[in-house]
Order: C-alpha cells, then sequence, then structure tokens
C-alpha cells in the first residue's frame, strides 16, 4: 500500500482514508465491519456445531447398526442359516459409508460377508488379538487406525451370557466426511442467504441510524461555522425543552425560572439543593436534574446545549466589552474636552472681567442713550459669555459629592418652587405626586437638586401654553425612581441618542452642558438615568438613584 507522508503529498492508507470519512460514515463503516465480523463468527460456530453434531449422530448410527446386526444375527448364527445371514449383511451394505460387514463364527470363521468370496475364511492373523478379545471377553472394539480410511466396530453376538460368534461393520471415514459435507453444503447456503440479508439491513440500518445520530453533529458544525463567520446569533433549535414548573407540577410563582425556559441557566432557583445559588454553582446539581436530562437527552443533546449557553455568554461578554470600550471612549473624550474647556475658560475669563471692568468705567463717566444702549448689550452678552465659562469649568472640575442624610421628596418641591413662577407666567402646569413612603436617604443635595434643575429648565423650553410638567417619585427594591414628564415638543430617537454627549444642543443659545452634567451626577450617585420622547407626544426623564442609609 502506498503511504505518502511528504508535504503536499496525499495520505492513502486505512487510517488516512478513514479519517476523512464524516462522522455518518464512519459510523456505518464501523458498524458495517462488525457486523461482518459477527456473522462470520457467528457462521463459523454454526456450521462447526453442525459438523460436530453430525459426526456424532452419523457415529452413533454405525453403533446402532452394528447392534442391531449382532441382535439379527443370533438366530440364523445359531442355526446356520447361511441365505439369512447373507440377507443380513447385504442390507448393512446399503448403510451410508458402509463398506463391508460380516458375520464370524465361534471359530473364527467368516459365515457371511458382503464380500462373497470371503466366505468360510478364517481372519487374518493380524486380527486374532481382536478375535479373541470379542469372542473371549465378549467386549465391543472399535478399530481405528490413523491414516486409515476404514473404521470397523466389532461386537459380540450372544445367547444369554454366551457368545457364539461376531459381527464386524466397516466404514469409510471419507465417504463419512463426504456425506457430512455434503448435508453441511445446504445448511451453508442457508446461512449464507440469512447473513447476507443480516447484512444488508445492518448496513441500512446502520447507515439510517448513521445520518439520525450524525444529524444534530451537523447542525452544531453548521452554527459553528457562522459563529466563526461572526455570526452569534447561532443558535440550535432544541424542540425537546420541557418547563420545569410544569414537568415538576412546581407552584412556586416567585421562583425567577418560572414560566421560563432552561432553568439550569437561571441564577437564583429555588427548586431542590440549587435554592439562590448561581449559575456557576448550581450548574453540577442541574446535570443530574430530570428536567435537564428530559430537555438535553444524550451526550450531543448536552453538547449543543452547552454549545448556546456559550453562544449566550459570549454575546454578553462581547456586549459588555462593548460598553465598557464606548463608556472609556466617552471618558477620554470627556476628560480631554474637559482640559481644553478648563484651559480655554481660564484664558477667557480674564478678558471678560476686563471688558466687563470697561463697560461699567464708561457707563459711569460718559452718558448717551445710544452709547448706554449698546453698552448694556455688551455687558448681557459679556455676562452671559462669563455664564458659559462657568459652565465649562463645573464641567470639566467637578466638585466631589458631599452626601448627607435628606428627605428626596423636600428636595423635590425646593426645586419646583424654583421654576414655578415661570411655568404659571407661562401658564404651564406643574404636578408632583410624591411617595411619602420615601424615607431620608444619603445623597448630595446640591449636586441633586442642579440635576433636577436642569432638567425642568429644559421641559420649560420646550412647552407651549396649555401643556404640563409632572413629577413623581416612588420606591421600590431599595430604590427610589424619579420620573419627570412633560407634554412638549418631544423628540426623535436620533436627538434621544445625542442629548447626554457634551456639548450636544438643538438650541441657538446653549453650552450642550446641561444633561451631559445631569448624567454625570446621577453616574456619581451610583444611579442610572433614561429618557423617553416621541415627537409632537413629549418626554419622560426616569431617575433611579440606590437608597443607600450610611
Amino acid at each position: 500500500m502506498l503511504i505518502l507522508r511528504s508535504s503536499g503529498s496525499i495520505d492513502m492508507s486505512i487510517k488516512g482514508i478513514f479519517r476523512k470519512l464524516t462522522l455518518a460514515r464512519k459510523f456505518s463503516v464501523a458498524v458495517i465491519f462488525m457486523i461482518l465480523v459477527i456473522m462470520l463468527l457467528v457462521n463459523t460456530l454454526i456450521i462447526s456445531y453442525q459438523r460436530t453434531v453430525l459426526k456424532t449422530e452419523i457415529e452413533n448410527t454405525h453403533f446402532v447398526v452394528a447392534r442391531n446386526l449382532v441382535r439379527d444375527a443370533v438366530e440364523p448364527l445359531l442355526y446356520i442359516d447361511p441365505l439369512r445371514l447373507d440377507e443380513l449383511v447385504m442390507s448393512i451394505a446399503n448403510t451410508p459409508g458402509c463398506m463391508h460387514a460380516g458375520i464370524i463364527d465361534r471359530k473364527g470363521r467368516i459365515v457371511g460377508h458382503t464380500d462373497r468370496k470371503l466366505l468360510g475364511q478364517f481372519l487374518p492373523d493380524m486380527n486374532k488379538s481382536l478375535t479373541a478379545d470379542v469372542l473371549e471377553k465378549g467386549v465391543e472394539y472399535v478399530f481405528d487406525v490413523s491414516g486409515n480410511d476404514t473404521k470397523e466396530i466389532f461386537a459380540p453376538v450372544r445367547i444369554g451370557y454366551e457368545v457364539i460368534g461376531m459381527a464386524g461393520v466397516g466404514f469409510s471415514k471419507s465417504n463419512v466426511n463426504a456425506l457430512i459435507e455434503g448435508n453441511l453444503k445446504k445448511l451453508k447456503n442457508y446461512v449464507l442467504i440469512i447473513s447476507a440479508g443480516i447484512i444488508l439491513l445492518g448496513i441500512w440500518g446502520a447507515f439510517i441510524f448513521a445520518g439520525l445520530l450524525a444529524m444534530p453533529m451537523k447542525k452544531l458544525k453548521d452554527k459553528m461555522e457562522l459563529v466563526q463567520a461572526g455570526n452569534l446569533d447561532a443558535e440550535i433549535r432544541n424542540d425537546n425543552l420541557v418547563n420545569c414548573w410544569e414537568l415538576l407540577a412546581c407552584e412556586i410563582k416567585g421562583c425567577p425560572a418560572y414560566g421560563k425556559t432552561r432553568c439550569w441557566t437561571i441564577p437564583g432557583t429555588l427548586c431542590f439543593s440549587c435554592e439562590q445559588k448561581g449559575v456557576a454553582e448550581k450548574i453540577c446539581d442541574c446535570k443530574k436534574c430530570f428536567v435537564y436530562k428530559t430537555s438535553c437527552g444524550d451526550e450531543v443533546g448536552e453538547l449543543i446545549e452547552v454549545f448556546n449557553q456559550m453562544i449566550k455568554n459570549l454575546k454578553n461578554s462581547l456586549r459588555e466589552i462593548e460598553e465598557t470600550n464606548k463608556e472609556r471612549s466617552r471618558l477620554e473624550k470627556v476628560s480631554a474636552l474637559g482640559e481644553m474647556s478648563m484651559t480655554v475658560a481660564h484664558e477667557i475669563k480674564n478678558p471678560l472681567n476686563a471688558i466687563l471692568g470697561a463697560v461699567s468705567y464708561l457707563q459711569d463717566n460718559f452718558k448717551g442713550e445710544v452709547l448706554s444702549e449698546f453698552l448694556e448689550i455688551i455687558k448681557e452678552e459679556t455676562n452671559r459669555l462669563n455664564e458659559l465659562v462657568t459652565s465649562f469649568l463645573r464641567f470639566s472640575r467637578p466638585a466631589p459629592l458631599n452626601v448627607q442624610l435628606a428627605d428626596i421628596n423636600k428636595i423635590i418641591r425646593e426645586t419646583v418652587e424654583l421654576v414655578r413662577q415661570e411655568a404659571t407666567g407661562n401658564n404651564v402646569e406643574v404636578v408632583t405626586r410624591l411617595d411619602e413612603k420615601a424615607h431620608p436617604f444619603r445623597f448630595d443635595i446640591q449636586q441633586i437638586k442642579q440635576a433636577l434643575l436642569n432638567i425642568f429648565v429644559n421641559a420649560l423650553e420646550v412647552t407651549r401654553e396649555g401643556d404640563a410638567i409632572s413629577i413623581e417619585s416612588a420606591v421600590f427594591d431599595s430604590r427610589v425612581r424619579i420620573v419627570i414628564k412633560d407634554t412638549g415638543t418631544g423628540m426623535s430617537e436620533e436627538t434621544i441618542s445625542e442629548i447626554f454627549k457634551p456639548f450636544f444642543t438643538t438650541k441657538t443659545r446653549g453650552s450642550g452642558l446641561g444633561l451631559a452634567c445631569v448624567e454625570r451626577i446621577i453616574r456619581d450617585h451610583k444611579g442610572d438615568i433614561s429618557v423617553k420622547s416621541e415627537a409632537g407626544k413629549g418626554t419622560e426623564f426616569t431617575i433611579i438613584l440606590p437608597l443607600v442609609q450610611s
């Protein structure tokens, strides 16, 4: 057999060819090979056993023939009836494999024989010792010499205890073997036909079952190729999934897995020994669970479930990495912008103060209607620039949190009062719905008030006469939720995705730092802020803060 091992060569060995086969074909080849080996062994055992049985039966038949001859020869030998003796030995000659048969009287003389030429003769000297054993001792004797084709059986003819002669029958071993092989030939044909049928059925079954077994593996391979190509939505569908609460008749509706599938991937389940355990701690127990075994089935099913969970974990990890990278990029940009803003603000603040000083001097020393009007414009714009620079400084160099125990509802009411007069002047209704069960907790009063005020100011700017602004608070799960909602113009999805970015603004006059400062303040308090809006229907800001008591 040619086996090429050099670089770029083809491995033509059996091992190399078998390695390149598909899993289904490998399974089929293995099953077919096992069937062939088993059928070969079974056939060999059947033929060997049947040969032994036939040989034993034929040998027993030979003894029966010899003994029947002895039994039938008693009377003719006693009365010396040659015709009857000749008839007896001639009937024995028709026995399969029989070469000769003879009857010898007490004196060792042949009185009946299939070869009539031997009648009246005495046995040769070589047989005298054998004749003496049979005639004198009255025992059966089998004369079977290795290398000789004839096997002879000698048996005494008795009347009572007296031996009056003996009978001998010779059989050809080659004829007996030919007879056995002739009988086995038909059996071999039957066995061959049955074996061929079993092998064909085995081959068909092997390919069918190999396809069924390899199908899940093929699905897994195809999905892994999709993952390799970058598609992380390659989940393999499992039609055998069962619901744990249905299978176990569970009525604990507070369990995190109630109403969901794949309870082994859900932390904190309340079943058996998995109580309040995370996924990593309870997976070993779940693999022994009847629900898991029913859903997965065999090892291939478990492998598919592991693959699905691995892809899910990979997607979550990549999502977390992406969010982390976005946050880091954002922080880097904010840091760079902050440094730049601080530098620019310091450089601008001094000229602005000088301009304000000059304006004040001119207003005090020079009078004139036109001059006073333009000086007032310069003063207002300079003050606006000063406020803008102050916002840059506040954003780029935020003050550390000064947390203290305070009532969030009180802070909300105080902030509302700061904008209520302007809202009333614009005919905008301000509604408060506060949860009085909210206990005092620790937070920075000034910064939270600043965050709420920024949202209120934005809401006032987008509301029109007859609109409303509502603010409500609610306590849940050791957290407080503050919802500020207006019925103003609303925002598009594109605007929503940008509003918390520094310097982004839709106003003609504004720094774009108001909501960026709000997000930073909420994030510094370990909280979360989200926004929902629909163009023409208003905007809703939701702030969630942890109830830190100490």
